[in-house]
């Protein structure tokens, strides 16, 4: 029987296992990678889409087999008909059967299996390179959301540490009204500003919810459980990084591409599908061969009653063995113009593969110059933050001061305030920048 004790107990840890349930999962960065790489579409279609080539190209090279049938028929002819197993004309029923097997190897079709080999063999690298770009892409997206979930936090907490000054300010005027030596134009213009400070708060949290979502919708994740990202923990000097010479990172970059390594590869798909389509205007010659035999009903025999008797399917079978071999010449003459239709196809396919590989080539440069540009800004932003945002502590401090010794208004003082805040935010945003950008830089090195 349960005592009340045990009772008390099963309902604690009821409650401490839901609890556990529904808790916070946090994600790190690296776990958002993960996740993403794992449950992001884009890569799972491009995975797919590899096993799909993959497929092609073993099935390419089996083309150059010879291939193999074996056939069996059963026919029967009612009235006047040429019976070739007994080589007479005969009018009645006739029940006849031609099995055999047989097969055809194609000597020389103006090397279509080579070029068909060759094509599906860069459509195989084409697709492994389009996947590592996806999952370049993923990855890269990843980063750019944490970015934006990271540099979010940073603002809420220079906007919290804002509200408590402002808050600390408020409450000083308050007093110093009470007892006779303030103003109420001081208490208003405070109770009026943190109103802002309160409101922007709001807008800042909404915008870290929004930019969260953002990260999770991302991820693929579930929305029904509550996620935490991890703050991302900055070590000593990570932001102070040094930059390889542009044309080092640009000529790191083209080489590694998979993006460009696909569009090249379909370059290449584009040009042997030209030249397969082209094989079309030569002639295929053939080499058959089989062995078969035949049945028929007016194969027949006198037994030892005087009574006529249909010979047994299998002596008939090998009574009647033949083996052939063909050699066979087709010469392509007119097709309705299908070849030169699939030439002109092609070769309009090879331009537009062309214009794709040098669009890609373009985008890679793009894409460095703009990662490139950004890290560099970002580290010149950071040099001239540190030593702003130091100048402008001093200032502030010094105003405070003034401000709390009435030696100066309201408006300069709430001036050197957010003149500190906003150098705050940019040093926050520069760090951050810095080291997600050289993620981002690496990533596309290959590195």
């Amino acid at each position: 029987m349960t005592t009340p004790r045990s009772l008390y107990i099963l309902i604690v840890l009821f409650c401490v296992s839901s609890i556990n349930t529904y808790a916070q999962e946090e994600l790190s960065l690296d776990d958002c990678i993960k996740i993403a790489l794992k449950n992001n579409y884009q890569i799972k279609r491009a995975e797919n889409s590899a096993l799909i080539a993959k497929s092609n190209r073993v099935q390419a090279l089996l083309e150059y087999l010879p291939n193999l049938n074996a056939a069996i028929n059963y026919r029967i002819d009612i009235g006047p008909t040429f019976d070739n197993n007994t080589g007479t004309f005969v009018n009645r029923t006739t029940r006849r059967s031609n099995p055999g097997i047989a097969s055809t190897f194609i000597i020389f079709n103006g090397l279509r299996n080579t070029y068909q080999y060759k094509r599906t063999q860069n459509q195989e690298e084409s697709s492994q390179f389009a996947l590592e770009s996806a999952k370049i892409d993923t990855e890269s997206g990843v980063l750019a959301a944490y970015l934006n979930v990271v540099l979010d936090r940073e603002r809420i907490k220079i906007a919290n540490e804002r509200v408590k000054l402002l808050s600390e300010q408020l409450n000083r005027e308050v007093k110093r009204e009470s007892v006779g030596v303030g103003n109420l134009e001081s208490v208003y213009n405070f109770k009026s500003q943190l109103a802002n400070e309160n409101l922007n708060l709001v807008n800042l949290t909404n915008t870290l919810k929004a930019d969260k979502l953002r990260l999770i919708q991302l991820l693929s994740l579930k929305e029904d459980r509550d996620y935490e990202i991890k703050q991302y923990e900055l070590e000593e000097n990570e932001f102070l990084v040094k930059v390889d010479p542009f044309e080092s990172v640009l000529n790191s970059a083209l080489g590694y591409s998979p993006q460009l390594k696909s569009a090249r590869s379909d370059f290449k798909v584009s040009k042997f599908r030209l030249k397969e389509v082209g094989s079309g205007y030569s002639p295929t010659f053939s080499v058959s061969a089989g062995i078969g035999s035949l049945f028929s009903s007016n194969n027949t025999f006198i037994d030892s009653n005087g009574e006529e008797q249909v010979e047994s399917f299998s002596n008939q079978l090998r009574q009647n063995e033949g083996e052939f071999i063909n050699f066979n010449l087709d010469i392509p003459i007119f097709n309705k113009f299908r070849t030169r239709r699939d030439v002109q196809v092609a070769r309009l396919n090879l331009a537009n593969a062309e214009y794709t590989q040098n669009e890609a080539e373009q985008a890679v440069r793009n894409n460095i110059q703009q990662v490139y540009l950004d890290l560099v800004s970002a580290q010149e932003t950071y040099k001239a933050s540190l030593e702003n945002l130091n100048s402008l502590n001093q200032s502030f401090q010094f105003v405070k001061k003034r401000y709390d010794t009435g030696n100066t208004d309201f408006y300069t003082y709430l001036e050197s305030l957010n003149n500190k805040n906003r150098a705050e935010i940019e040093l926050a945003n520069a760090k951050y920048s810095i080291i997600f950008r050289k993620k981002i830089l690496n990533l596309l090195q290959g590195v």
